[in-house]
């Protein structure tokens, strides 16, 4: 049996899908069995040739490929806990979860990289950096992020003085760093889903995103660790879906910002005890925090 489920929740995406399929294809290490679920797309995906003939491929090289098709859709949050649900009720015990976006495409040495962050590094879940593809950004100094990647620093009240988004950006060194919070994908011990769930959630209407972040609090207050290595590269194709999820909506923004404050002062005492006793300590002084976060900037 293959060590790891690859779970992809896809909507109205069947390009994109077919690309992420075919980077599958390329990975250096190829142990992993694969689940789709078709969130009520306008054409099921099966109905695709292309699409049928890549899923053909994967099941010829000793992958086993699952699809499944809601009849309508709930949003992201839901279906991020209906693949995990239906995953957990398949008579194959994986050991690993690989969630994957399905606009993204996986340099060749993704999975292999995200394996040896948990097996040789001894953390739960491993994530990498996902750059726009259509604008790939000017690289940066694993220096400059002071030993904490996607660095989170609440205020005494629990409000955030610093919510860092440093995995949306390539790296001119590969290192692993251990993170307060993941970006989009990532590979994570199957076990994690005996305490932690992706819904409920603050983020559970059809239009909410950044939905891993409330993930991430979750699993690290259920005693987890996420690490990420800067050199495991996605490329983004950040396409819309449906009109779904938009980042670009003011409202959209400040409801995710609302609803991320709201959870961190609920639990503004144990997070703050997690977030500082991840990695080196924050220093004012010396850490030089990058201003073009997407996820501090709020609607004017």
């Amino acid at each position: 049996m293959n060590k790891t489920v690859t779970i992809i929740n896809t909507k109205d995406r069947p390009t994109e899908l077919a690309m992420l399929l075919q980077s599958l294809l390329t990975q250096t290490r190829q142990d992993f069995d694969i689940l789709i679920l078709d969130d009520a797309s306008k054409i099921p995906i099966e109905q695709y040739h292309f699409l049928r003939c890549i899923i053909t491929r994967l099941k010829q090289t000793d992958h086993k490929v699952f699809i499944k098709r809601t009849m309508y859709s709930e949003g992201v949050v839901k279906a991020r806990q209906k693949i995990v649900d239906w995953a957990r009720s398949m008579p194959f015990k994986w050991e690993y979860y690989l969630r994957l976006d399905d606009d993204v495409i996986l340099e060749e040495d993704y999975y292999e990289s995200l394996i040896d962050v948990i097996e040789d590094e001894g953390y739960d879940m491993a994530s990498g950096v996902t750059i726009p593809m259509a604008q790939p950004t000017p690289k940066r100094s694993t220096k400059e992020l002071h030993g904490v990647i996607n660095r989170i620093i609440l205020k005494e009240d629990g409000t955030y003085l610093w919510n860092g988004d440093d995995c949306g950006i390539e790296y001119e060194e590969a290192e692993t760093l251990p993170a307060h919070h993941f970006r989009s994908c990532a590979l994570y011990k199957a076990k994690i889903h005996d305490k932690v769930k992706y819904y409920p959630c603050p983020l559970s209407q059809k239009h909410g995103f950044r939905e891993e972040q409330f993930f991430s609090y979750k699993l690290q207050q259920a005693g987890y660790t996420i690490g990420v290595d800067t050199g495991a590269i996605t490329w983004h194709q950040m396409t819309p879906s449906g009109g779904e999820r938009t980042n670009t909506n003011p409202a959209n923004i400040q409801f995710n910002q609302e609803q991320l404050e709201a959870y961190t002062i609920m639990h503004k005492e144990e997070l703050t005890k997690i977030f500082n006793s991840t990695g080196p300590r924050w220093n004012p002084t010396k850490l030089n925090l990058m201003k073009a976060s997407n996820l501090t900037m709020k609607p004017k």
